[in-house]
This record gives structure tokens, sequence and C-alpha cells, in this order.
């Protein structure tokens, strides 16, 4: 069952991360992908960052805090490269 919730997960993963980057597939999916994405990862980074100060687990922290630094810098150089090239 395992593998096959991971397996399950893996595929949507992708396929979003695809579907949001092609620019063939209609803007208003490439935007619900988007979002899912924010969301599954936004939750797993919640989730690290509630357990590791709930259980005082300064390993789960420190992985919670240094992917949500990761999102948030690769967020902000994509966004001021597509600033850069509309003006």
């Amino acid at each position: 069952m395992e593998m096959l919730f991971e397996i399950l997960f893996g595929i949507i993963v992708e396929g979003s991360l695809e579907a949001s980057a092609d620019k063939i597939v209609p803007l208003w999916i490439r935007i619900i992908t988007g979002l899912i994405l924010i969301v599954v990862y936004g939750g797993l980074v919640g989730f690290l960052l509630y357990e590791g100060i709930r259980s005082m687990n300064w390993g789960l922290l420190v992985i919670g805090i240094a992917l949500l630094a990761f999102f948030a810098f690769g967020f902000r150089r994509i966004y001021r490269k597509r600033r850069d090239r509309f003006r």
C-alpha cells in the first residue's frame, strides 16, 4: 500500500511540475497545478516545522527551515526573472 501511495504521489507531483511549466497547457490549468504544488510543499514544510517544534527535534526543525528558505529563494529568483522580462 505504501509503494502504491508513493507511486501515485510521484505521478501527481511530477505531472503538476510538468503541466505548470508547459506553455501548451491552458493558463487556468497551469494556475491550478501551481496551487496544488504550493499546497503540497507548503503542507510538507508546515508539518516538518510543527513536528520539529512539538517534539523539540532540532533535525526536523532545521530541515523545515532549510526547505522554507529554499522555496522562498527559488520563488524570488523566478519572480525577478519574469518581472524583468516584462519591463
